[in-house]
């Protein structure tokens, strides 16, 4: 395995460091919701996910479970758990939101089954935005069983690839209604989540490909990424518009990659980049409903596109105060408790 891997302390810091950063971008993504039709959104939407996906499968140990079900377990504990519990911290926010027109009239029997169908199409959830958490445990589960079945890298990246064709057609059918927990989408997440894993063992390779004209190269990349944007119709996977797929892998994979080189070869601030990009789940249940406080209130933020992008620095900065307060005084709702582990542990 390449060098990169066993160098597992730094390695965490750069990547935690990249993880706030997508943070950010995902946020801006979001005031810019109001301006879909500019190219700055539209660049946005055509790479955010994959690279939230492929940072995820960066970290992707296939030794670490013995079978399917440790894997599942593992990610009821650390991700469907939280994801249920955020959104119910989430619930007075949505109140707000409800009661100040941001968003349609629910009930709370709805929203509250809105947040185990994952799929707001259908039913939505206090904090909709969190519908990557459980698009990614299912992800994960999937591309682990691709590979406790058949092993070699070879093998795993053809099926996962199949698969990925597969949830990329699914969405061409006349489907009576979307899946639960955005199903099909996982399957194309599962795709970029082994481009991660992949990506994480020739990492040495990727690097010294940079080597010599490194700016040129990183410029050139990214410009290709911006032309496939621009030329591609707007991508959306949480809504299952894949567009162009070869455009959107295009993009997908030449910014991310930019990325990822970028962020192991610059030091940013540790401190408060690994914090933030250690909490990117509190921050993906909350900023969206703060967002929306501050929109009701702030109608100024709606009203071009400038206006936005500052919402977007400060929705950012809130999150740092939320972080802390989740993590101080509700820390049962990122973290199961030992006796509910031990219990999932034992089924």
């Amino acid at each position: 395995m390449e060098n990169v891997v066993s160098q597992k302390p730094m390695r965490l810091i750069w990547l935690d460091q990249l993880k706030a950063v997508s943070m950010y971008i995902v946020v801006l993504g979001h005031t810019l919701l109001d301006f879909n039709k500019h190219k700055l959104f539209k660049f946005i939407y055509s790479f955010h996910m994959p690279l939230f996906f492929m940072i995820s499968g960066f970290t992707f140990n296939p030794d670490k479970y013995e079978r399917i079900i440790d894997c599942i377990k593992d990610k009821v504990i650390k991700l469907a758990y939280p994801y249920v519990m955020l959104n119910i911290l989430v619930i007075p926010l949505w109140f707000i939101n409800m009661e100040t027109g941001m968003i349609g009239k629910d009930s709370i029997p709805k929203i509250l089954l809105g947040i185990f169908y994952s799929n707001s199409p259908v039913v939505r959830a206090p904090s909709n935005a969190t519908w990557f958490i459980m698009t990614l445990l299912l992800a994960e589960i999937i591309y682990y069983a691709v590979y406790h079945f058949l092993h070699d890298d070879k093998s795993v990246f053809l099926m996962s690839g199949i698969l990925c064709l597969l949830g990329v057609l699914a969405p061409l059918g006349n489907e009576v209604v979307d899946a639960p927990l955005h199903l099909d989408v996982s399957l194309v997440a599962q795709f970029f989540y082994g481009c991660g894993y992949l990506l994480r063992k020739n990492f040495n390779y990727i690097k010294s490909c940079f080597c010599g004209y490194t700016y040129l190269k990183l410029i050139m990349l990214v410009m290709t990424g911006l032309f496939f944007s621009i030329i591609n119709k707007q991508v959306d996977l949480s809504n299952e518009l894949y567009r162009n797929f070869v455009y959107t892998l295009i993009s997908s994979f030449t910014i991310s990659v930019s990325m990822f080189y970028v962020f192991s070869r610059i030091k940013l601030y540790p401190k408060i980049m690994s914090y933030i990009g250690r909490n990117t789940i509190i921050i993906l249940a909350f900023h969206i409903p703060v967002m929306r406080v501050i929109q009701a209130y702030c109608p100024f933020f709606n009203e071009n596109q400038m206006n936005a992008i500052l919402l977007s620095f400060i929705v950012f900065a809130l999150m740092l105060p939320t972080i802390w307060i989740v993590n101080q005084c509700f820390p049962f709702m990122v973290k199961m408790p030992d006796k509910i582990k031990g219990i999932v542990e034992r089924v």
